[in-house]
């Protein structure tokens, strides 16, 4: 069985992303915890302290997540997705990355005729 890590969310935040993480960690949505911690904060003020350092003590989330607990299941396009990927945005993110290496591989080709 796959160990749960906390980490910060790089697909679901709005200024660190540490309350994506939690709401990741504990399997809950994102809009109740920062809720929670608006409400918390208005009466107490600590939760402000805490989010900061939390978003320094706390790591990124990995850029290829491992495992089922990995993907915010809140993210359209992973919901639903029995491996934590969606298949065609991963295809067209790799043929666009390949066109692009292939435009700077053309402007240098272009360049060396240019300087010619």
């Amino acid at each position: 069985m796959m160990e749960r890590r906390l980490y910060r969310s790089r697909s679901d935040k709005r200024l660190f992303g540490v309350c994506g993480g939690i709401a990741q960690f504990l399997r809950v949505d994102p809009t109740l915890v920062r809720v929670g911690v608006v409400i918390l904060t208005v009466f107490t003020g600590v939760p402000l302290l805490i989010y900061a350092l939390l978003a320094f003590i706390m790591p990124k989330e990995p850029a290829w997540p491992y495992g089922h607990d990995a993907y915010d299941p809140y993210d359209p396009l992973f919901a639903g997705r029995e491996y934590g990927f969606d298949l065609d945005s991963e295809i067209e993110r790799l043929e666009k990355r390949a066109l692009m290496q292939e435009v700077h591989r053309l402007r240098a080709e272009l360049a060396k005729w240019k300087g010619v």
